[in-house]
């Protein structure tokens, strides 16, 4: 319990010190890195096996390796942040945003109670949604607006659902409890798919992601995407023994009809994209509905273990895969320009030979090419729910040949068009895209290791 206590300390602490850091910008930039460093170190050694603690904090293995992931990933992509976040009127903003986004998510991680759970959601999706206004150029401000609409619906709907089901249950505890008449858990459970929906780009609850993704500055993106998936699972992951119980069939049913849409959309469309980030921001959508899949076997006891365990490599390959793209993005992207397209990627080969690897490792991850993490997450993916869903997996494997299609564009660019590729000299920002990668190979080798 004093590692929670001390992690989400030293973020708040991390906040106050670079607010008054002033115009020191470099300093500003090592307090957050130190903080996150700090906060990851324990969250590490906070190993919890499912015991609640007083105040409200509970965690076993699977929140501890979502909020390590997530983490790593806020720590790459804040040393991205030097050099292109010196561009912003208040760069402080930027790094006190990204601390106040990773406070959130560990509160969701620790979270034993609904009451933790709304609260730390709420710090998380208001953090969110100001960094993405951070830059304040007239596509990021677009972009956040709609954002900042969607996630104050998201929070209105979590707060019911929670609502529902601590009525019932005439308790805040998120533990599995006695049984809920069938409606009351259905009317709960789809409130929490609309809230979450809103929040990662549910089909159809998507309808804000292509512009804030697709045309706000990706650097604030490179953080808020990951994030945002790792606090979705996170929730659901929560909320699951409260619910799935009560409706085991039509949980899977009902997440995985959605997942169906989810990634079929999001495929479907990212196929029709000319543009770097709303290629990125449609294969958003459709990784949402993988990651669905998992959450919808869920409900099922004998295939949860797997399904958990595949959660955990997929949010661990997008993560790494979105944050190092949406770099790449910044690092060809002026500040206040259009979006780049995929013919900004043209001739990058020749221009910086170890982004372009990096580049295409992130991007084949993506793809699910082995032995990359993102294989291992799709595999054990959509193995979770084969036996009592095999439609589920089957439609799933045929999105992944349909992804393929449009992430073959990326390589094409990268390695086979002519071109000049014209980078802005952010070095801080192509280091973070190769650590990206780099630990996109190391992770492929978790399987050997770690069995589910």
């Amino acid at each position: 319990m004093v590692a929670v206590y001390a992690s989400i300390g030293v973020i708040a602490a991390a906040m106050v010190a670079v607010l008054f850091a002033g115009n020191r910008r470099g300093l500003a930039h090592a307090l957050t890195l130190a903080a996150l460093a700090a906060a990851l170190t324990l969250t590490a050694s906070a190993w919890y096996r499912g015991q609640t603690r007083p105040g409200g904090a509970v965690a076993d293995c699977f929140p501890l390796a979502v909020a390590t992931v997530a983490l790593v990933d806020v720590i790459i992509a804040v040393v991205g942040f030097r050099g292109p976040a010196g561009e912003y009127k208040y760069e402080s903003g930027a790094y006190i945003l990204a601390l106040a986004g990773a406070m959130g998510l560990l509160g969701v991680a620790w979270s034993g109670n609904m009451l933790t759970l709304f609260t730390s959601w709420t710090l998380f999706s208001v953090s969110s949604y100001a960094l993405i206004a951070v830059p304040r150029d007239s596509y990021s401000a677009s972009g956040a607006v709609k954002y900042g609409l969607m996630s104050l619906a998201a929070s209105n709907l979590l707060l019911l659902s929670l609502g529902v089901a601590s009525l019932e249950t005439k308790t805040l505890a998120l533990t599995e409890s006695a049984r809920i008449p069938l409606v009351i858990a259905l009317g709960a459970t789809a409130l929490l798919l609309a809230a979450l929906g809103f929040k990662i780009g549910v089909f159809p609850f998507h309808a804000w992601l292509p512009d804030a993704y697709g045309y706000s500055d990706p650097l604030p993106v490179s953080v808020v995407a990951p994030l945002s998936k790792a606090a979705t699972i996170l929730a659901v992951y929560k909320l699951s023994p409260l619910l799935a119980p009560q409706i085991t069939d039509k949980w899977l049913a009902l997440l995985g009809l959605f997942a169906l849409l989810t990634m079929t959309y999001g495929n479907i469309t990212a196929l029709l994209q000319r543009g770097l980030q709303s290629l990125l921001a449609f294969s958003s959508i459709a990784q949402a509905g993988y990651l669905l899949v998992g959450l919808a076997a869920l409900a099922v006891p004998e295939a949860k273990r797997v399904a958990l365990y595949g959660l955990a490599l997929q949010l661990l390959a997008y993560s790494l895969a979105k944050t190092g793209l949406f770099l790449l993005a910044r690092a060809i992207r002026r500040y206040g320009d259009e979006p780049p397209t995929l013919d900004g990627l043209r001739g990058l080969a020749q221009a910086n030979p170890a982004l372009a690897a990096s580049t295409a490792i992130l991007v084949l991850s993506l793809m699910g090419m082995p032995p990359l993490a993102g294989f291992w997450g799709k595999l054990y993916l959509f193995l979770a729910p084969v036996y009592v869903a095999p439609w589920l997996t089957a439609l799933a494997l045929i999105n992944t040949g349909i992804a393929a299609a449009y992430y073959a564009r990326l390589v094409k660019a990268v390695y086979f068009e002519p071109g000049s590729t014209k980078l802005q000299g952010y070095r801080a920002t192509t280091l973070a895209v190769e650590a990206c990668a780099a630990l996109t190979l190391a992770s492929g080798v978790i399987p050997l290791f770690l069995q589910p």
